[in-house]
């Protein structure tokens, strides 16, 4: 392979001429160095996309009876160029909606470069980046040789692309993740580039149950140093520690001699790999003088799409113009900083002024700072009057740091407030926000507990109460244990609570007890979440809405897609096997319907219950009209499989841990005719007391052919983080609790 430099960037220096927001249809370019990763990235985004893949390769062997490299070596380099270029021309004229194409540029000419800039003005191109090290690796040749290619390779590629995704691999820049199985390895990857695809269009799926940063809530960003992502970082595990966003500042001297736009690419794709927050880039503006350095990286940050970039509006108004004509469908946040303090009642004119301004421009939020100087001068936040406008306000925080300032909690509700949380450094911690929010009585005390029988193995306190107590919240979970379900009506009335988790057997029992509930727990007959919802009425009186939600199913889903390989990607005609029929079956098949599921084959001891379950599932797709569901009852373990359905590969078993006694013996152990997936699977155990079950303890047997066992506390722990989410309203700080397990786990074992 050989590349030509680039005789324009044009394209490629600076921000977009254009605002990136595509047609819905619009084709898919992946470009990028051999060994990048471009094939089996363009296989997980046609899947994810349901479109057509277009191999350039592929496409010229089947107009031209070789492939590329075998054409090269019969006729020369300069007759495939020729050709080369006719088909890339043929593919992009052909395939402009629907399609996922992948492999070209295998000579990089200067026509070719043309032609995708071209279609890059309307459709988006991305530039699939990959470690410098792995791909000397993977390419054969001198060291002298490959700088040459590489950075004529790069040229060509920055210059005919709009986009940038760096493929994190299991090499040097990802060594903290290198324990890691291979198959949650490639998981990781599709999880990342599946979310990067949908923020192409503006379809961001949403991984949280918390307030959006960008409402009238108080949320919280951790500011991270982009230095602090180079070499061995040991700490992604703590990314995710409740913040609402991460705030990735990043300055030109960070770079020394880099690729901007590689560094930023990478910083990016690593903070998504390892965090659900969304991630801001923060880019330090520059002095006057050196514009066109800072309007450059803005464009960079921009290619990587990341969930907010910042843009000062000291270097004018028409590059803070070109910023929020080119975003797409980042949010835009205007900042500025003035070299006095904003304590005082004179700063007020100013700052409306700044945020009027920003708005009329079309940024989504406004940051304002000034510098303390005295330990008096500390502002706490303010929030900006009405000015008289039509349109709501965009979210505005001010606050002043400095020598004797630390960033503040703002503490009116109605602004978007960012607390900086230094990994290391000076800053007010999440933990020391909420604690000032709670200090000046902004946050009420709440209790939060679990209702059902047979409490005395339950993890969720364990795992609740540390992530109060690591994000500063003043919250407290306990157990209710109860024999009668009537006995909830006291917690449910109970003005300190917050909210109540509900276990077996009143999940479905429950459902009348409530005021309100949620779409979802109204599909599957079952709530296992109550938040209760405090709220005063116009006359002054204090009214409880009861809101039941279900995240036993959120539980599965998330554990299924987290451990399903992709080469068991979710397909038409694709199985799933349900071992039970209660409470958790039922979440079972519609975590699975939800994940894309449409045939679902049910086993459960007592074929009666088996039939009301299906029956269920049937009549809610007929009533919902929604689309088609094909279940089928297995009798018995020595039923064959089905012969009209593919071998599953997803099984979940719901049968509770504690009921797994000598009468389900025969449901511990699934029949081999049933396992038969050339593939394997994912295996989700619901149930983890006792945590290693029967049931997993025969699926081992079954690892080397492909089968990825989950277990019990997972499920916990995936469900848990909705639940707190739900509980709070924060997002979850998922590295402590499932800590907090872990710990509890081995304390129970000694």
């Amino acid at each position: 392979m050989s590349f030509q430099a680039s005789s324009s960037n044009a394209h490629y220096n600076g921000l977009p001429s254009s605002s990136r927001r595509y047609s819905s249809d619009a084709s898919l370019v992946l470009v990028g160095f051999p060994g990048a990763g471009k094939k089996t990235l363009g296989i997980m985004a046609a899947v994810a996309l349901r479109r057509q893949l277009v191999d350039f390769a592929a496409f010229f062997q089947q107009r031209h009876g070789m492939p590329p490299h075998g054409y090269i070596a019969t006729h020369g380099s300069e007759r495939y160029r020729k050709l080369e270029l006719d088909v890339t021309e043929e593919i992009l004229t052909e395939h402009p909606k629907g399609c996922v194409v992948v492999g070209l540029g295998w000579l990089a000419s200067r026509q070719q470069q043309v032609l995708l800039e071209e279609f890059a003005s309307r459709h988006p191109v991305l530039y699939i980046r990959r470690d410098r090290r792995d791909l000397q690796q993977l390419i054969a040749t001198s060291q002298d040789k490959f700088e040459r290619m590489w950075e004529a390779g790069n040229a060509f590629f920055e210059s005919c692309s709009n986009l940038e995704f760096y493929n994190v691999t299991e090499g040097s820049t990802d060594e903290t993740r290198s324990a890691l199985p291979a198959y949650l390895k490639l998981k990781e990857t599709e999880r990342t580039f599946v979310r990067f695809l949908h923020r192409i269009w503006g379809r961001e799926q949403r991984t949280r149950h918390s307030a959006d940063p960008f409402s009238a809530s108080y949320t919280y960003a951790l500011q991270l140093p982009m230095a602090c992502l180079e070499g061995q970082f040991e700490a992604y595990y703590e990314i995710e520690n409740g913040a609402d966003a991460i705030n990735l500042k990043v300055q030109l001297s960070d770079f020394q001699g880099r690729r901007p736009a590689e560094a930023v690419a990478k910083a990016v794709a690593m903070l998504r790999r390892h965090s659900r927050a969304l991630v801001i880039v923060d880019i330090i503006p520059f002095s006057l003088p050196d514009i066109i350095s800072y309007r450059n990286l803005l464009g960079v940050a921009l290619r990587s799409i990341p969930d907010a970039i910042t843009c000062s509006l000291a270097h004018g108004d028409d590059l803070a113009q070109e910023v929020v004509a080119a975003k797409g469908y980042i949010k835009a946040i205007a900042t500025y900083h003035q070299e006095y303090s904003l304590a005082g009642n004179e700063s007020l004119p100013e700052l409306l002024t700044l945020r009027d301004k920003a708005q009329s421009i079309g940024f989504d939020a406004v940051q304002i700072t000034g510098e303390s100087t005295a330990p008096g001068d500390i502002f706490p936040g303010i929030s900006l009057p009405h000015s008289g406008a039509k349109d709501p306000l965009i979210p505005t925080i001010a606050y002043d740091t400095g020598l004797f300032g630390r960033t503040s909690v703002c503490l009116n509700p109605t602004l978007s407030p960012v607390v900086l949380d230094t990994m290391g450094s000076t800053g007010v911690t999440l933990r020391e926000a909420e604690m000032a929010v709670s200090a000046c009585f902004l946050r009420r005390r709440k209790i939060f507990g679990i209702f059902g029988q047979q409490l005395s193995h339950t993890l969720s306190p364990t795992m609740h109460n540390a992530a109060y107590a690591a994000c500063g919240l003043p919250y407290t979970y306990g157990t209710a244990e109860r024999e009668r379900l009537s006995d909830i009506r006291e917690i449910l009335d109970d003005e300190n609570y917050g909210g109540v988790a509900v276990t077996l057997p009143y999940k479905t029992e429950v459902l009348p007890y409530l005021d309100e509930i949620s779409p979802e727990a109204l599909d599957i007959n079952a709530v296992n979440t109550v938040v209760l919802h405090h709220e005063y009425q116009p006359n002054g009186i204090r009214k409880t809405i009861r809101k039941g939600y279900n995240t036993d199913y959120l539980g599965i889903q998330d554990c299924i897609y987290k451990h399903l390989s992709p080469a068991n990607a979710i397909r038409d005609g694709s199985t799933a096997l349900i071992i039970g029929a209660g409470g958790m079956a039922h979440a079972a098949i519609y975590a699975s319907y939800q994940l894309g599921v449409r045939h679902i084959c049910v086993y459960n001891r007592t074929f009666s219950n088996a039939r009301r379950l299906v029956d269920y599932y049937r009549n809610w797709v007929e009533s919902k009209n929604k689309a088609p569901l094909h279940l089928t009852i297995l009798s018995s373990p020595d039923d064959p499989w089905p012969t009209h359905l593919r071998q599953p590969t997803i099984i979940v078993s719901c049968i509770p841990g504690q009921k797994c006694g000598i009468e389900l013996s025969s449901a511990l152990r699934i029949p081999d005719q049933w396992l038969q997936s050339k593939t394997g699977g994912v295996f989700v155990e619901v149930a983890y007391d006792p945590l290693e079950t029967r049931l997993i303890k025969s699926m081992r047997e079954h690892i080397s052919r492909g089968w990825i066992i989950v277990d019990g506390l997972s499920v916990l722990v995936e469900q848990g983080i909705a639940q707190y989410e739900l509980f709070t309203n924060r997002p979850a700080p998922v590295h402590v609790m499932r800590r907090a397990i872990q710990q509890s786990i081995r304390d129970r074992a000694v």
